[in-house]
C-alpha cells in the first residue's frame, strides 16, 4: 500500500507541473509595418526596400528679413548729408544760399568734431577752495608745478598737466604717487569746432539724393578742399547745443 500511495503522489506532482506550464502566456514577436500606397497593401519594414523608405524632412528655419536701424520710437534713424568744412563763414553760408534756392532745407554750423584724445592728472576736488589752495602751497613748496582747477567737475582739485600721450600721464601718476600724493589720471576727448553745411533729411523735403552731379562737380570746382559726409542727424552737435 504505501508503494501505491507514493506512485499516485509522484503522478499527481507531475500532473500540477505540467498544467502549470501550459497556462504560462508565450512570448510573442512583434514586427512593426509601415502602409504602402492605397491598394498596394502592407509591407514588413524588414521586408521593405531601404531606398523606397521615406526620407525625414529637415526642421524648417524661420525665414529672416532685413530691418532698417531704428530709433527708440521705432522709426528709421534720420541722417543727414554733411558738406564742409569751411575755411570762412561766408563760404558755408554762400553753400548754403545755392541749396536753398533748390529748395534744398540746409544751413551753415559750427560742429563739434572730435579731436586727439588727451589725459589730466589731477588730485581729486577738495572740500572747499582754502583747502585746494593749502594743497596746492604744499605741492608747490615741494617744487611740484600744480594750479587749483576753478570750476567744471575738478573744481577746487588740483591740475598735474594735460598730456596728449598716455605714458606720460602714468608716468608722472606714479611719480607723485610715490611721493605721498593720491594723484590720479584720466582720459579728456579733445573737440573743437569746423563750419560745415548740414542737409536735413527729413520726410517730404527735398535731401541730397535729388542733387545732380552736375551741382556736386561745380560745387567742387569752387571749393576744391571740401568734401561729403552723412552721419546720423542725432549724433551732430554744434556749438549752439554746448
Amino acid at each position: 500500500m504505501r508503494w501505491i500511495f507514493i506512485l499516485l503522489a509522484v503522478a499527481n506532482l507531475g500532473l500540477f507541473a505540467w498544467f502549470l506550464s501550459n497556462d504560462r502566456p508565450t512570448a510573442a514577436r512583434v514586427t512593426p509595418v509601415i502602409a504602402a500606397e492605397e491598394g498596394g497593401g502592407i509591407s514588413l519594414v524588414t521586408e521593405a526596400d531601404p531606398a523606397a523608405l521615406p526620407a525625414p524632412e529637415p526642421p524648417s528655419k524661420p525665414e529672416r528679413s532685413a530691418v532698417p536701424a531704428r530709433n527708440a520710437r521705432g522709426g528709421a534713424e534720420a541722417l543727414c548729408t554733411m558738406v564742409g568744412p569751411f575755411a570762412e563763414a561766408y563760404q558755408g553760408e554762400d553753400v548754403a544760399r545755392r541749396l536753398q534756392a533748390l529748395e534744398i532745407n540746409a544751413a551753415m554750423r559750427e560742429i563739434e568734431m572730435q579731436g586727439q584724445m588727451r589725459y589730466w592728472v589731477y588730485l581729486a576736488p577738495l572740500n572747499s577752495s582754502q583747502e585746494a589752495f593749502r594743497k596746492l602751497r604744499e605741492l608747490q613748496a615741494a617744487g611740484i608745478d600744480s594750479y587749483v582747477i576753478p570750476k567744471g567737475s575738478l573744481e577746487n582739485g588740483i591740475s598735474f598737466g594735460i598730456f596728449s600721450e598716455k605714458d606720460r600721464a602714468e608716468t608722472l601718476t606714479g611719480e607723485l604717487q610715490d611721493r605721498g600724493f593720491a594723484a590720479q589720471f584720466r582720459e579728456e576727448p579733445q573737440t573743437y569746432l569746423e563750419r560745415w553745411v548740414v542737409l536735413a533729411e527729413r520726410e517730404g523735403a527735398s535731401g541730397a539724393a535729388s542733387l545732380g552731379e552736375d551741382f556736386w562737380g561745380q560745387l567742387q570746382l569752387d571749393y576744391p578742399d571740401i568734401g561729403r559726409r552723412q552721419n546720423l542727424c542725432s549724433e551732430i552737435r554744434t556749438a549752439q547745443e554746448e
